[in-house]
């Protein structure tokens, strides 16, 4: 695609959108064709010899013609869901097109096709013969050779662009379900790629319409007869009940306890009109006559509704279509990050509450533009530009990552896990040293004792408070596994903003409470129970083992007076094995020297409490030592992940400026 302007057109069965893109900004403006709205109905007026009108000129023309005029006029609408099975209603889309150009032109509105690449929308689950026959319809219409792209993907780049989501997200699994006048289509994208679609292109809004001119019928029978009669009913059904249509749904997508009232042009009004009405009429559908004889007249057989006798419940078809696919397709709820409501007909509130439903999903998880109708247009008129725009993103991302992560996410890691390293070892220093083994100390300096008693009555004590050094390490491994991640989402966020995109919910993770098991921790979670436990029982332990070190003397001395039993048990138990080595003998002394019970005078002399603070610290220090290398793994993990997301990104950025 050159650099000339984009033309983007959403060819819709109830309302039609153009919109305009630089192809090097992304900028898109909605073609305004005077009435103040984007868009313009899809509707065209023959008026014998003189220039057909199209759009809300036809509707108002026809509208206010006399009964006289009327019989020159052929009024057409809802005529692009069948355009490959009716040879008139193809014609009316040619007419249709050609008019709008042709008006726009006059209107001194830059819209000419020639100056522009010109991208139509489709539905997915449109078959070759619908594009084939739109591809030359649009070339009949003076478009040139047109590109024509899947509708979901315009709905897609369009909240991508709006940062509604992430790439990232996007690869994972986006369904867009396109709910317009005449289709119903449903579409499963990961990336920009549409791994299956289905749908219905017989079920659409215009059978609603359909439910409200028969609902107007129940009310107003004779004005019905009369409008058969001189040949208004098709208008007031195609045109008028869908205005009552719409103002009726949004009136219960505000409040489903509303009653409603609504005129119908100069033909009467609609009263009376609730929820409970509504939802009992569209249970028992079946199609007017209106609705048929038109189908027909246009040479269209919809099995679904020309040829339907027995009732059917439109919500219910709607909620089987989207089942069904899912079903067939294998597609899992858990594969869906994000759902977007696409197309007039998504505003229905039910809408939503059957998806919801069906998927399982939490309603947040289902997007709807402020102006659903028009997402399709503004998503493919800025393809050209989005595509420059993600090309250039990702090949900064790649360069500019490494010095992210060296100079914002390792030190936030440090830093974070240098707060938590520091209170955990506090915390387990008072709960264990304090509680379990300084009184143990206390009291063994005060009375005398075996070394072996003292070992396993400092063993038995923390055995007994086990518990609480559980809950105390679970509930700061539970603020560590919550705080990091969510730091490093805000620190995300903010870096992916910088370059005009979303990461998502959540990207590194939300935490979770995890328990002090080894097999419940995840990879993220460093193991800080059993850190902690292998420094408790190695104080432990080695009090015990000092004893023949320090009879034996020589290096497993050295080794043992590098801890805090260098402090306590090596002093201790040095003069224990003196004093037992001068009266036994070595030999003697080595059984001796852990069950014999020293007199306090002796414990007193070695067991100061200058030593025992010593031994404290060294304590603490043993065990954020430990925690830094239990830790120390959590930099290279989160780096990792934020590496994984950032290719994650730019693989879906790729498939962007690929298309």
């Amino acid at each position: 695609m050159n650099d000339r302007g984009v033309l983007s057109i959403d060819f819709g069965t109830t309302n039609s959108y153009y919109c305009k893109c630089p192809a090097d900004q992304i900028a898109p403006v909605g073609v305004d064709f005077g009435t103040g709205r984007d868009g313009l109905p899809t509707a065209i007026l023959y008026r014998g010899d003189r220039e057909p009108l199209v759009g809300e000129a036809a509707l108002h023309e026809f509208g206010e013609a006399s009964a006289q005029e009327r019989r020159q006029y052929r009024l057409c609408t809802q005529f692009k869901p069948d355009i490959a099975r009716s040879a008139e209603a193809a014609d009316a889309a040619v007419g249709f097109l050609r008019t709008v150009i042709d008006q726009a032109r006059r209107q001194h509105i830059a819209l000419d096709p020639v100056d522009l690449n010109v991208i139509f929308g489709m539905p997915s689950e449109s078959q070759g013969d619908f594009r084939t026959t739109l591809t030359e319809i649009a070339k009949t219409a003076g478009y040139g050779q047109v590109r024509l792209l899947d509708e979901p993907k315009g709905a897609l780049l369009y909240h991508l662009w709006r940062k509604d989501f992430s790439p990232e997200e996007a690869q994972k699994g986006i369904l867009v379900v396109d709910f317009g006048g005449g289709t119903c289509d449903f579409a499963f994208l990961q990336g920009l790629r549409v791994t299956c679609s289905w749908g219905d292109m017989e079920l659409g809004g215009r059978l609603f319409d359909d439910l409200f001119f028969q609902w107007f019928g129940e009310q107003n029978p004779e004005v019905v007869r009369d409008l058969q009669e001189t040949g208004d009913a098709y208008y007031v059904h195609s045109y008028l009940c869908r205005e009552v249509k719409e103002f009726f749904s949004l009136t219960m997508t505000r409040d489903r306890t509303e009653t409603v009232n609504k005129s119908v042009g100069r033909y009467g009004s609609l009263r009376g009109m609730d929820w409970a009405g509504f939802a009992k009429r569209a249970s028992r559908y079946v199609p007017s006559p209106t609705l048929v004889e038109h189908l027909q007249n246009m040479g269209v057989r919809c099995r679904s509704v020309t040829q339907r006798e027995e009732a059917v419940d439109l919500i219910e078809w709607f909620r089987r279509s989207l089942v069904q696919g899912l079903a067939e397709e294998a597609v899992q709820g858990g594969e869906i990050s994000r759902v977007i409501l696409a197309g007039g007909s998504s505003q229905w509130p039910f809408v939503a509450d059957v998806i919801a439903d069906a998927l399982n999903v939490d309603s947040s998880r289902l997007l709807r533009s402020d102006r659903p109708y028009a997402v399709i247009a503004q998503g493919l008129a800025i393809l050209p530009a989005l595509q420059r725009q993600f090309d250039q993103t990702r090949d900064r991302l790649r360069t500019d990552l490494p010095q992210f992560c060296r100079t914002r996410v390792r030190p936030l890691v440090e830093r974070v896990t240098g707060a938590y390293i520091s209170q955990v070892a506090n915390d387990v220093t008072l709960e264990v040293f304090d509680k379990s083994i300084r009184p143990v100390l206390e009291e063994f300096r005060s009375n005398g004792g075996s070394v072996s008693t003292l070992r396993q009555t400092i063993g038995a004590n923390v055995k007994a408070d086990e518990d609480r050094l559980r809950e105390i390490i679970e509930g700061r491994m539970r603020t560590l596994s919550l705080g990091l991640p969510g730091q490093l989402n805000e620190l995300l966020a903010g870096w992916f903003g910088s370059y005009g995109l979303s990461v998502g919910d959540n990207p590194v993770g939300d935490g979770r409470a995890v328990a002090v098991q080894r097999d419940m921790i995840g990879p993220e979670a460093p193991d800080l129970y059993g850190g902690i436990m292998e420094s408790v029982g190695w104080f432990v332990v080695a009090m015990a083992t000092s004893a023949g070190a320090m009879i034996c003397g020589g290096t497993g001395m050295a080794l043992l007076a590098s801890g805090p039993v260098g402090l306590l048990a090596g002093a201790l138990l040095s003069a224990v094995a003196a004093f037992l080595a001068v009266r036994y003998g070595k030999a003697r002394a080595r059984e001796l020297a852990d069950n014999w019970n020293a007199p306090a005078w002796v414990i007193r002399r070695v067991m100061t409490p200058s030593r025992i603070a010593r031994a404290r610290q060294e304590f603490r220090s043993r065990l954020e030592e430990t925690l830094r290398r239990e830790t120390a793994n959590l930099q290279d993990q989160m780096e990792t992940r934020i590496r994984e997301i950032t290719e994650s990104q730019i693989e879906g950025l790729s498939e962007v400026a690929q298309l």
